[in-house]
Order: C-alpha cells, then sequence, then structure tokens
C-alpha cells in the first residue's frame, strides 16, 4: 500500500468513525450519515470503502 492510498484510507477510517459517532448522539440523521458516507467514499476512494458499504 503506498503513502496516499494509506492516508486516504487513515481519512476515511476516522472520518466514519465520527460521523457514526455522531449518529448515535442523534446529532445527523440515518440519511445524513449514508450521504455522508457515499460522499466520502468518492472523495477518498479508500481500499475498504466497498467492504464496509456492501
Amino acid at each position: 500500500m503506498d503513502k496516499k492510498t494509506f492516508q486516504n484510507e487513515a481519512t476515511f477510517q476516522m472520518t466514519l468513525h465520527l460521523a457514526r459517532k455522531m449518529l448515535s448522539q442523534k446529532l445527523i440523521t440515518e440519511k445524513e450519515y449514508q450521504d455522508f458516507e457515499k460522499d466520502m467514499i468518492r472523495r477518498c476512494q479508500p481500499f475498504s470503502g466497498d467492504l464496509f458499504t456492501c
């Protein structure tokens, strides 16, 4: 895994972790979370993105 791929993966994982926390605290809706996740997959193109969204 090259540096750019690793950085994208780390950014994706950390960002989605925070978004899930916001969802559990009801700060965002399920729809907002799903839209955000799709946008982050598009932006970061994470290695694991497809694994978690299937």
